[in-house]
C-alpha cells in the first residue's frame, strides 16, 4: 500500500510549482515593448493578454518572444499599469513547455 500511495503523490505533484500550485494554463510570452509601459506579456491560447505583476517565485529562465509556458495565476484587481493590455496577474507558477 505504501508504494501505491507514494506513486499517487508523485502524480498529484507532477506539473506543479514548488508550493504545489498546478501550472495548468498554457500561454505564450510576447514582447510588447513598443507599447507605452509594456514589456513581456502572457497571451493565453484564447488570445487574452495578461500583464505580469508579481511572482511567487521568479522564473529560472530568460524570457524570449514566442516562448511557450504553463502558468497559474491570481488576478491583482487592486493594481493598475500604464500598459493596459489586459489584467495584471500574480504568477503562482510558471514553467517552460
Amino acid at each position: 500500500m505504501r508504494r501505491r500511495a507514494s506513486g499517487l503523490l508523485f502524480l498529484l505533484l507532477w506539473g506543479c510549482g514548488e508550493d504545489g500550485t498546478l501550472c495548468d494554463t498554457k500561454a505564450t510570452l510576447e514582447d510588447y515593448t513598443g507599447l507605452d509601459g509594456c514589456g513581456f506579456v502572457l497571451v493565453l491560447e484564447e488570445g487574452q493578454a495578461l500583464e505580469m505583476g508579481d511572482f511567487d517565485e521568479e522564473p529560472n529562465f530568460t524570457f524570449k518572444k514566442g516562448m511557450k509556458v504553463r502558468i497559474s495565476y491570481i488576478e491583482m484587481t487592486e493594481t493598475a499599469s500604464i500598459c493596459m493590455v489586459g489584467p495584471i496577474v500574480k504568477l503562482t507558477c510558471m514553467e517552460k513547455i
